[in-house]
């Protein structure tokens, strides 16, 4: 059986003006594509809205789960928040016109599979910077604590704030003035 079987749209036979379908994901999911080694677990819930006219076919996407990531400041796993909006245009026509806004689909084919689509909307529903705010005020950080003390130590030393030497910006500073 084909894993990606249940992301199979009929948009060729979709009687209804819109029509409304949606899917619960686990790592299962991000398994099939396997191409993000750190974006191997989650759980996210997929929403996808079809609407029709005029010959084209809309599909809407909202995205909302938990990605299991390391942490880009401490490297320890954490859980992110992931949300996002999406949307794919296809129109009927030769498939070779396909581009990044309009997948054109044979007019004898009467499905299409999104799995792949789904994938990508969920990569980049992560955020680019993969760390939770603040999470040494939490009760129980899921950061690794030891390696933000040391991280902490070294921007105290590395400083150029200190004010007991001269910036090497002071200079060029006194020329925009005057």
């Amino acid at each position: 059986m084909d894993a990606l079987a249940p992301f199979r749209i009929p948009v060729a036979t979709l009687k209804a003006d819109q029509a409304m379908l949606e899917w619960s994901l686990g790592p299962e999911f991000l398994v099939l594509f396997n191409d993000q080694p750190d974006v191997e677990k989650g759980n996210f819930t997929v929403t996808m809205n079809l609407h029709r006219s005029a010959g084209i076919t809309t599909l809407y996407f909202l995205i909302n789960g938990i990605v299991d990531t390391p942490c880009d400041r401490c490297s320890a796993p954490i859980q992110m928040p992931v949300s996002g909006e999406y949307d794919i245009i296809v129109k009927f026509g030769d498939p070779k016109e396909t581009t990044d806004e309009v997948i054109f689909v044979h007019p004898e084919v009467s499905e299409l599979n999104i799995g792949s689509h789904i994938y990508d909307f969920i990569l980049l529903s992560i955020p680019i910077r993969r760390r939770i705010e603040d999470c040494d005020s939490l009760p129980d950080p899921p950061c690794d604590m030891v390696v933000l003390s040391y991280l902490s130590k070294n921007e105290e030393n590395n400083n150029p704030d200190d004010g007991d030497e001269d910036s090497p910006w002071d200079d060029l500073k006194k020329v925009i003035d005057n």
